[in-house]
C-alpha cells in the first residue's frame, strides 16, 4: 500500500501544474487519482452520502410496500365492517319482529286486563264470525278484495260495552310495540270499513308500549283509542 502511494507521488512529480487546466489534464490521464482527490476535498460524511441515500431509498421502497399492504388490510376491514353492520341491522330487525310478535301474543292472551278498563263484558270477537259478512260484501261489490284482506289483518277484534255509556261497541285493534303514524292510519281506515259492514260503532284502537308525544296527539285528534301497555 505504501509502495503504491510512493509510486503515485513519483508519477505526480512528472506533471508541472501552472493552471487549473493542468490539473484536469492530469486527472484525465490518471482517473484513479480522483478517489484520492475526493478524500482530500470531501468530508467522510459526504463520502458516505450516496450509500446513505441508497439505504434511504431502500427503506422508502419497503415503506411503500408496507403502506400498500396496509391499504389492502384497511379495505378488507371496511368490507368486514360493512358486512357486520348488515348483520347487526338484520339481527335488530329480527329482534324487533320477535319482540312485536311476543307483545301481540301477550295482549291477546291478557286482553281482558288491557281492555277491561274501557269495556264491560269484554271478549274477543273471532274473525270467523265476520268472514261471511266480508264475503257477502265482496260479492255485492261493497268492498274490494284488498279491503277484505285489510280488515282480516287487524290484530284483534274485541266486543263489549263502553263502561260509562253502556253502549255496545267493537274495538278494531292494531298492536304495535313502537307506535308510528302509519299504524294509526291502518287502524282508522280498517275500523271505518268494518263499521259500515257490521252496522255497529267500531272504535279504531291501537295498543303500544312505546309512542311519541306527537303520535299520541295524532291519535287523539283522529279519535283513535290509544292504550299504553307495559311490557
Amino acid at each position: 500500500m505504501q509502495s503504491l502511494a510512493v509510486d503515485m507521488e513519483k508519477e505526480m512529480d512528472k506533471y508541472v501544474v501552472r493552471t487549473f487546466a493542468d490539473i484536469l489534464r492530469a486527472l484525465r490521464e490518471h482517473p484513479e487519482w480522483l478517489e484520492e482527490l475526493r478524500k482530500v476535498i470531501l468530508t467522510s460524511e459526504l463520502l458516505e452520502l450516496p450509500k446513505k441515500v441508497d439505504e434511504l431509498l431502500t427503506r422508502v421502497g419497503r415503506l411503500e410496500k408496507d403502506v400498500a399492504i396496509l391499504k389492502q388490510d384497511v379495505a378488507i376491514l371496511k368490507q368486514d365492517v360493512a358486512i357486520l353492520k348488515q348483520d347487526v341491522g338484520y339481527l335488530k330487525g329480527e329482534v324487533g319482529r320477535l319482540k312485536g310478535k311476543d307483545f301481540e301474543r301477550t295482549i291477546r292472551e291478557k286482553y281482558y286486563a288491557y281492555f277491561g278498563k274501557v269495556l264491560r263484558k269484554a271478549k274477543l270477537l273471532p274473525f270467523e264470525e265476520i268472514i261471511p259478512i266480508l264475503d257477502d260484501a265482496e260479492d255485492k261489490g261493497e268492498i274490494t278484495l284488498q279491503q277484505r284482506d285489510a280488515i282480516l289483518r287487524l290484530d284483534l277484534l274485541v266486543s263489549g260495552q263502553i263502561r260509562k255509556l253502556r253502549k255496545d261497541v267493537v274495538l278494531a285493534v292494531e298492536v304495535s310495540y313502537s307506535l308510528y303514524p302509519e299504524d294509526l292510519e291502518r287502524a282508522f281506515e280498517r275500523a271505518q270499513l268494518l263499521a259500515t259492514l257490521l252496522e255497529k260503532e267500531v272504535i279504531p284502537t291501537v295498543v303500544a308500549c312505546e309512542a311519541t308525544e306527537e303520535v299520541e296527539k295524532q291519535a287523539d285528534k283522529k279519535g283513535i283509542l290509544l292504550i299504553k301497555a307495559e311490557y
